[in-house]
């Protein structure tokens, strides 16, 4: 169940007392992830309304809470078995395995991804590269060149490696719209249901994906067409932009199908468009439009709207705006020029999509006239390089209590259990800087204690941070809670004493259980937000030691270390090593031993340098 609303909180007038109130809905899925504008009457399966004088509108959506939770169990109770049959095993009784990745040394087993059809609302699990095939099969299905498809089989496995449990609130990895990637189910008993061609691309490609200068998965977008440049993504969407997405010129795509477009839409067709969102709405009358600041593609960055009052609104958000209101055939990018020709505005465009990353027609030009596949990403990812997935391993770290042996004989039982419908099923406590999936038959208050203890560690970093003299824009972390420790193994691919591991800003824990019986669920939270913490603040440079050293340290986990500190000091570039080759499958003292290592140094560091400076090694 998909529950969303909204708090506020008003002043008396006259007066200093507030009032809070609260309104939510749920439904079963997430209709915005579907493009729909709003939540249609009929989906709605339970709305609640709370309003507290003397108070604010966060203790009024605390009330609403515990009423939202009693809907989604019941909810639960009465779909478990239903939903159960839906969701098509591709593998029964093997735990889903989020990546594609283990460790060196260490066989990675097919990662299993879920898809839901969103027309046939069912959800569907296959391999990645079924996923993969499927996806290509519907993105690139008027495309006839081999190595252009190679590149875009390429470009949407990174996309789902990197953004997998995108839709993880709702129980699956990936819907079948634009909000994520289209998506066609293919046949897999049948040659005829998929070309040859789209076939023979993924299974050329397989396993390879794209990576960064920092060896981290890249935001692998792609278009139907750039118009003559691709985009930056911070003057499309905001933010700052990595090196390859701030938009290429792109000479191959200048005689396609899209590359240049006229839309004429009346004054009154785009006055009610515009008066559809708030963003936009100037009123009952349309005096003006013009192309405020454009980037340096050539997109309109920013578009002053002129009526009974002045809005300026993104390039983008426009489009996304007319486009919902009029039909998606309406301005096919944000890259137009505006003129005004009687009742009537006069849009001048080229490009159909969003423009970033992979074009798919300039691709589709590049080889025909005999560039690689690699040669195709080279230019529209410039300083990217090609990779294996198995480079990429999820972060583990250790369970230090108690041996590995006395715990893995514990998990064999375990792993091989099938689960129930009713086990199944998962929820989801949310605040503004975490998201905890949880299994349903954990209660609520333990969830929201370990909210608290997450919250808290957040803020003493931020803390940290900022005594340092350093802002740092902290990600939104996802905390998933497996039922089982199998699941946790075949989720992450670490061995079974793994307290957690840590993916971008996804966090596999154990069995909270598992945790609190061993007595490190609260220091295995603050050192794996710190993992995330020093993330942020490096922007992903930060070396191994310097991360792992000081988790272990600001998680309080020295003492558990400190009886597999080396007989001789290693140098920071033997730690780093012994940490990137170990395998925590096979020698898991050898892994223990480089922490410890990490751990002295950054302790060292601390003691002689002081923690600001340390603070400011990472940040370099």
């Amino acid at each position: 169940m998909y529950v969303f609303g909204k708090t506020g909180t008003a002043t008396q007038i006259g007066g200093f007392r507030t009032q809070g109130w609260f309104v939510g809905f749920a439904s079963d899925t997430d209709e915005s992830a579907k493009g729909d504008a709003e939540l249609a009457p009929e989906k709605v399966k339970l709305a609640v309304l709370v309003f507290l004088t003397k108070a604010h509108g966060s203790e009024a959506a605390q009330i609403a809470r515990p009423i939202f939770a009693a809907g989604v169990r019941a909810s639960a109770t009465e779909n478990a078995i239903a939903k159960q049959q839906e969701i098509e095993l591709s593998n029964a009784g093997v735990a889903r395995n989020l990546t594609a990745t283990s460790s060196p040394g260490v066989a990675a087993a097919p990662a299993l991804v879920r898809v839901h059809l969103v027309r046939e609302n069912i959800t569907r699990q296959l391999s990645l590269e079924d996923y993969v095939r499927g996806v290509v099969a519907a993105e690139g299905s008027i495309e006839s060149e081999p190595e252009a498809l190679k590149a875009l089989a390429i470009a949407s496995r990174t996309y789902a490696l990197k953004n997998i449990g995108r839709h993880a609130h709702d129980g699956y990895d990936f819907c079948t719209t634009t909000h994520c990637q289209r998506f066609r189910l293919l046949d897999s008993n049948s040659t005829r249901d998929v070309s040859s061609a789209v076939a023979e691309a993924v299974d050329a490609t397989r396993g390879e994906v794209l990576r960064d200068t920092n060896n981290q998965l890249v935001d692998a977008y792609f278009s139907a067409s750039c118009g003559g440049a691709t985009a930056n993504i911070g003057s499309v969407w905001g933010g700052n932009a990595p090196p390859y997405l701030r938009g290429v010129r792109d000479e191959y795509c200048a005689g396609e199908a899209h590359h240049s477009w006229t839309d004429v839409i009346s004054e009154k067709q785009l006055l009610a468009a515009l008066k559809s969102d708030p963003r936009t709405d100037v009123g009952d009358h349309l005096a003006g439009l013009s192309v405020l600041r454009r980037d340096a593609s050539g997109r309109a960055e920013l578009i002053t709207i002129e009526g009974e009052r002045r809005l300026t609104v993104r390039g983008w958000d426009f489009k996304i705006i007319v486009g919902r209101a009029l039909g998606w055939n309406y301005l096919k990018s944000s890259r137009f020029e505006i003129a005004r020709s009687g009742s009537n505005f006069v849009f001048r465009g080229s490009g159909f999509g969003h423009g970033l990353g992979l074009c798919q027609e300039g691709a589709h030009v590049m080889a025909t006239r005999g560039a690689s596949y690699r040669q195709i990403l080279a230019k529209y990812f410039p300083s990217t390089e090609i990779t294996n997935a198995d480079r990429h391993p999820t972060s583990a770290d250790l369970m230090w209590r108690g041996e590995p042996h006395m715990f893995s004989a514990k998990i064999d039982h375990s792993a091989s259990q099938r689960a129930s419908p009713a086990r199944a099923f998962r929820q989801t406590l949310r605040s503004e800087d975490f998201r905890i999936s949880y299994p349903g038959h954990i209660p609520e208050r333990e969830i929201e204690t370990l909210l608290n203890t997450l919250q808290a560690s957040r803020r003493s970093l931020i803390g940290r941070a900022a005594a340092a003299g350093f802002t740092v824009q902290f990600p939104v972390l996802e905390i998933f809670i497996n039922e089982t420790t199998g699941d946790f193994v075949g989720h992450t691919g670490q061995p079974a004493w793994a307290a957690a591991a840590t993916k971008g800003t996804r966090i596999e824990l154990q069995p909270l259980e598992t945790l609190k019986r061993r007595r490190i669920l609260e220091t295995t939270l603050r050192h794996e937000l710190v993992h995330a913490f020093v993330d942020a603040l490096g922007h992903g440079r930060a070396p191994r030691w310097l991360a792992e050293g000081l988790a272990l340290y600001f998680a309080g986990e020295g003492q558990l270390v400190a009886r597999y500190q080396p007989r001789q000091r290693l140098t920071l570039e033997q730690i780093e090593k012994q940490l990137a080759e170990a395998n925590p499958a096979n020698s898991p003292n050898e892994m223990r031993t480089a922490y410890a290592a990490a751990y002295n140094e950054v302790k060292r560091l601390i003691e002689t340098e002081g923690e600001t400076n340390v603070w400011r090694r990472v940040a370099k």
